[in-house]
């Protein structure tokens, strides 16, 4: 392995001797790359995610970076004899500073030009031993003194006996700085440093977004590759006839190869390294030595276990990529020196050997080198110098090297209170920089500093720090700090607004509080506070049950949406928008002036309506993903769990988070589509400017309309983000919500809510007889009884599971409110006792399809449902509209601002100024016209459905709501419906003004105290062109999310009716009766056309006119004799049944059923059960197809004798 080198890269080919020559030599045939040049062909640009460097290659020590300059308080000089024997700490700032920090750059960078910075302080030097720092793993030290050091056995037993002194605690609180420890000390105990800064000079460090988690990121660049040498020796062994052939050394420079490996570790790693949300900073805590700070980076176990689980993830990648994508990772030629000993030359052998045959052993190496990287990070880590441990924890700003978490926190700050200053001058609003100042004071006093070792600034350094950084962030001027003042930090503590508490100390506020209010109008009484648990063992939560009294029973809505509502969907509602101002900026564009004429200022503005409606529409697009996807693969909650660790479980929950960021993209994907107009009902009409006062936007909104939509993109994008940012402060009032629902004064868990709906609708009775169901109902209290038992609950802040009493009464409890039964009815409900547990489990798995269809097989008794009436069946009434067709004429017309418009245009008839100016405001009746909207899309929709109709498959055992989601699932009826809505909008667009113009009413009924009418004249009418045109299209757009969502409100019913008919006592499906309609119809046509009856037809028509009086028709018909013996029905049925075989002959497939909500393919005797239904049927309708037959033949006779008569009559009387 070759050892670390930092010669610059542009000069490794010029280091040859004598006369130089150099020759290309490419081993394969593929001359589709420039061997001088490191581009790979044009094909293979998908896969180049590398930006591969076009310099000679590298060795195994680069790093992309310059080797940093060390800093001089690192040389190994001794400490002064007089600063050793002190107790206390002096710090000469007279002399000039010695050295200066350079930051280290990548070398596809430009170089910067570096100036000499002027230090005030002068920093004591430490010996590389590091001696006289004392590491202590717990971060918890003394003060290092002259005994200390020369006897550490005293210092140890000093240290036990001086407890609760010099321990330094930090109770920093801020959103992403993991600096929390768990003891807490007086501050006449926290040594602080006081530092001498420089003069002012503006600098601009805290816009640069810092974490500690560089040092991770320089561990990686500097890592060992291949270091068994397997990959180098395969290389070899491939190149190995160009090595014999021109006697070259066998040894090989995979250094750039080996480069490109680390970059490819780092470009997969980059968002774990980067991400701002991942609380995965380094612990940093006073009095820690830089061998405290090597052991805080190598132990921060939170961001190891996340850096393992992407490795797998990269690792699993990296196996399914194509070896041809990682053709790039592999350099692409080899070097090699040659000295010629005849010519006395030294040339230079470039190969470029073929990667196909490489890239197996390749892929090899990069998923070695990614599954050992946590090892060979804090390899890397334990060999990093003093001088690398210091530069990527801290950054030297105004004389002091400050924590680089603080830069980031002032990040944070800087963006939440940038708006401060939009309409105000510095020197106007003293009171607002002091507010900014004691923010900015509180985040230093907090944060270490490093010198001589890591210590907080005290009061002083930290109101000079702070002011220079209000300076810097704010560009106040540093003549004005004279006029600033710090609060000292115990006012500070009192007005602080930081409210990012750990969760502990979030408990401890809670247990003293008397009731907290959570969700459904209930107290959290103090008894069910929550509280804080210590770490419990497995084998503790695994017995941990608790027996509790139930209220008296009163009937539950279990159907409500808060009982079964996500954790997921309360975490959006808390989502703060629009974090860039860019919506408020274009608002603010729009009518800013507006604003500043009337007297307001603009940091007045409030877009929260705006805002609200967002976070809607957001919530409304991506809770059916989020449900679906929790249906599927939720977390387990097992006792003894403390609300902590179900926040954490739930912000790593990384499956979860992968598949909504999918589901998030294809969403976006479908807002681009949609025209920025059909977003204008989003944005508030009036703007309220901190008093009664309000400003009218309503002309200015389509201005407005591509920026919501950009607004609701972004947000949708970032939705993942912003949970887990929202999760993280979640209060523990707050996870009760989203995980627990009470009930009968028993906070259970969401998941058993939701199953017990899925219960409920595979069991359903065909009757409300709780007596005859009295067995099936015992049979679904032992499945509820076994979820119970089984199902967490929260009491007192910690999970238990319900003891078998408290099981018991709850599960009856809650089968009295699924099935609505009388209270009296509950003492007659027993569990059964022999019922296999493993079949009640398997009966309630989820399908992976959506959130509320599963595979449970009912547990009542399997019957036929019977529909509410016995129908005969009759052919002519299978349905012949399909579903898309039902939930099209359900639609609701989306008004929009149709009518604000439609007033706005008629503002000057004297009916509606009399109205204005009377109340102030108007009502119109504009039904007739959305009427009519409504039936224009039902008659270009219509035929539309008709034509691309599609039969959904049925199949066996699939539910109601399986059926149902098959619909809305249907993404190939869904993309044609789309297309087809931007055909009709462009019509719309384009057609003639008369289409648009005929919707308006001609009539316009005034609601006010005596109702008027307004006429509106057809000339008139063309005013509203426009406005009627953007409700039309508006709710043409709306028609895919409008079908999808009135399919899943359609009673079951009516949706059975729309794929199955009553045939006698069962339902049927519509195909298997469809094929018996086409058997009947030829039956029929062939047995009327049989040419006995033919003949017949004539006679019965003659009977009929002279007995017709007498007797019954039927009776008549069937007097006559055909053939034989046999009368006419019997005839009839004789034909009838010798075409019985065609019938069944068209019935081959399965007939389908129904059985408790589901679809179920008829067993044999069924079906034969069906058939012969059908065939009584069939000779049912011929017999009176031929009656009818007859009775036409006999009315055109009787019609023929009257007119004959009567022509008689008139001959006699002339």
């Amino acid at each position: 392995m070759y050892p670390c080198h930092f010669t610059n890269i542009n000069s490794i080919d010029e280091s040859t001797s004598g006369n130089v020559c150099c020759k290309d030599i490419c081993v394969s045939n593929n001359h589709n790359h420039d061997t001088n040049t490191n581009t790979a062909p044009k094909h293979k640009l998908f896969c180049n995610f590398l930006n591969i460097n076009t310099h000679p290659e590298l060795y195994q020590g680069d790093d992309y970076q310059e080797k940093l300059l060390p800093l001089d308080i690192f040389k190994l000089t001794k400490l002064d004899e007089s600063n050793s024997s002190s107790d206390t700490y002096s710090f000469d700032t007279s002399q000039p500073p010695t050295s200066k920090t350079i930051k280290r750059q990548l070398i596809e960078d430009e170089p910067l030009s570096i100036e000499p910075i002027t230090k005030i302080i002068c920093l004591k030097q430490i010996k590389s031993n590091e001696k006289n720092c004392i590491s202590s793993l717990s971060f918890r030290e003394k003060i290092i003194t002259k005994q200390n050091v020369e006897n550490p056995e005293q210092t140890i037993q000093n240290h036990s006996t001086r407890t609760g002194q010099s321990i330094i605690k930090k109770e920093l609180r801020i959103k992403l700085c993991r600096c929390n420890i768990g003891q807490r000390v007086d501050d006449e105990n926290v040594i602080k440093k006081n530092i001498s800064l420089k003069f002012y000079s503006r600098r601009s460090h805290w816009m640069t977004k810092y974490n500690s988690r560089i040092v991770y990121r320089d561990a990686i660049k500097k890592i060992d590759i291949d270091n068994n040498g397997l990959f180098r020796d395969s290389v070899l062994g491939k190149i190995y006839n160009h090595i014999k052939k021109y006697s070259l050394k066998p040894s090989i420079n995979l250094s750039k190869t080996y480069s490109n490996i680390r970059k490819y570790a780092l470009d997969k790693l980059s968002s774990l390294l980067n991400d701002e949300t991942l609380d995965l900073d380094i612990l940093i805590t006073p009095r820690m030595s830089i061998s405290d700070l090597r052991s805080s980076c190598i132990s921060n176990q939170y961001f190891f276990k996340k850096l393992r689980e992407n490795c797998e993830k990269i690792a699993e990648n990296t196996r399914a990529t194509p070896e041809s994508c990682l053709s790039d990772v592999f350099q692409c030629q080899i070097i090699f020196d040659h000295y010629d000993s005849f010519t006395s030359t030294n040339t230079k052998i470039k190969l470029s050997p073929r990667k196909d045959k490489l890239l197996p052993k390749l892929k090899e190496l990069i998923i070695d080198t990614v599954s050992n990287l946590p090892n060979s990070i804090i390899c890397e880590i334990e060999k990093l110098s003093q001088s690398d441990i210091v530069n990527a924890l801290f950054l030297e700003i105004h004389g002091v090297l400050i924590s680089k978490s603080l830069i980031k926190n002032l990040n944070l700050l800087f963006i939440s209170n940038k708006r401060e200053f939009i309409n105000s001058k510095f020197d106007d609003d003293l009171n607002l920089l002091n507010y900014l100042l004691n923010k900015i004071g509180n985040l230093v006093r907090e944060s270490c500093i490093f010198h001589d070792g890591v210590f907080l600034p005290d009061e002083y350094t930290v109101e000079k720090l702070s002011k220079y950084l209000l300076s810097d962030m704010y560009g106040v001027s540093s003549m004005f700090h004279g006029k600033l003042k710090l609060l000292d930090k115990k006012t500070s503590k009192s007005q602080e607004t930081i409210d990012d508490i750990s969760l502990d100390n979030i408990y401890n506020i809670k247990t003293k509080t008397e009731k907290i209010e959570i969700g459904n109008n209930c107290n959290y009484n103090q008894g069910d506070v929550v509280q804080p648990i210590k770490n419990i063992e497995r084998s503790e939560q695994q017995s941990m049950t608790i027996e509790l009294s139930l209220k008296r029973y009163c009937r539950n809505n279990l159907c409500s949406t808060e009982r079964t509502s996500s954790i997921y969907e309360n975490a959006i509602k808390k989502i703060i928008i629009d974090n860039n101002f860019r919506f408020e900026d274009s608002v603010l564009r729009e009518i800013g002036t507006y604003i500043t004429s009337k007297g307001f200022t603009k940091s007045s503005l409030n877009l929260s309506k705006t805002y609200s409606n967002v976070l809607k529409y957001v919530l409304d697009k991506v809770s059916p993903y989020i449900r679906n996807i929790v249906a599927n693969q939720d977390l387990l909650i097992s006792s003894g769990m403390s609300l902590s660790d179900i926040r954490y479980n739930y912000i790593s929950n990384n499956v979860f988070f992968e598949k909504l960021g999918k589901d998030c993209e294809e969403i976006v994907k479908n807002i681009h589509l949609t025209p920025n107009y059909y977003f204008s009902g989003i944005i508030q009409n009036y703007i309220y400017l901190g008093s009664p006062e309000r400003l009218e936007i309503t002309s200015k909104k389509n201005k407005l309309c591509a920026e919501v939509k950009m607004l609701i993109i972004e947000t949708i994008s970032n939705l993942p983000n912003n949970i887990i940012h929202e999760l993280k402060k979640f209060s523990p009032n707050d996870m009760v919500n989203g995980l627990f629902s009470k009930i009968h004064g028993l906070y259970l868990h969401k998941p058993l809510i939701n199953n017990l709906r899925l219960l409920y609708n595979s069991n359903k009775f065909p009757n409300d007889d709780h007596i005859s169901n009295l067995d099936s109902l015992n049979n679904l209290l032992t499945t509820l009884l076994n979820k119970v038992k089984k199902s967490p609950i929260l009491y007192g802040g910690k999970i238990f599971l319900t003891g078998e009493r408290t099981s018991n009464l709850l599960s009856k409890y809650l089968l009295l409110d699924m099935y609505k039964i009388p209270f009296r009815f509950h003492k007659k409900l027993t569990p059964k006792e022999h019922i296999n547990d493993n079949i009640l489990e398997s009966n309630h798995k989820k399908h992976s399809v959506t959130e509320t269809y599963n595979s449970m097989e009912p547990l009542l008794k399997k019957t036929t449902i019977v529909p509410q009436k016995k129908y005969k069946w009759n052919p002519g009434r299978i349905s012949s509209s399909n579903v898309y067709e039902l939930a099209l004429s359900t639609i609701e017309i989306d008004k929009g601002d149709f009518e604000y418009y439609f007033i706005d245009k008629v503002r000057r008839y004297k009916v509606v100024q009399e109205c204005l100016s009377k109340k102030g405001k108007i009502n119109v009746d504009l039904s007739e016209t959305y009427n009519r909207t409504k039936n224009y899309i039902l008659e270009i929709f219509i035929p539309f459905f008709r034509e691309i109709e599609h039969k959904i498959k049925l199949t066996n055992g699939m539910s109601i709501d399986e059926l149902r989601h098959s619909y809305i699932s249907n993404t190939d009826i869904f993309d044609k419906l789309r297309n087809f809505c931007a055909k009709m909008v462009s019509y719309v667009k384009n057609c003639n003004n008369i289409i648009l113009t005929n919707m308006i009413q001609h009539r316009v009924g005034l609601e006010t105290e005596i109702y008027q009418v307004m006429k509106i004249k057809s000339k008139r009418k063309i005013v509203f062109r426009n406005c009627m045109e953007k409700l039309l299209i508006r709710n043409i757009l709306n028609v895919p999310e409008t079908i999808s969502n009135s399919i899943k409100l359609i009673p079951n019913t009516r949706l059975i009716e729309k794929c199955f008919s009553h045939f006698h006592d069962m339902y049927v499906d519509n195909e298997s009766l469809t094929k018996a309609k086409l058997a009947f119809d030829t039956i029929e046509k062939k047995v009327l056309n049989d040419h006995l009856l033919i003949k017949l037809v004539d006679k019965i028509s003659l009977d009929l006119i002279h007995k017709i009086k007498q007797e019954n028709v039927y009776k008549i018909v069937n007097s006559n004799i055909v053939y034989r013996n046999l009368s006419t029905y019997c005839y009839i049925r004789k034909l009838v049944k010798k075409e019985l075989p065609t019938l069944i002959d068209k019935i081959t497939d399965p007939i389908m059923t129904i059985r408790n909500d589901k679809i179920e393919t008829v067993d044999k005797k069924t079906r034969i059960k069906i058939l012969d239904k059908l065939g009584s049927d069939l000779i049912a309708i011929t017999t009176s197809s031929y009656t009818k037959l007859c009775v036409k033949k006999y009315k055109s006779k009787n019609r023929q004798s009257k007119i004959y008569l009567g022509t008689n009559k008139l001959s006699n009387i002339n």
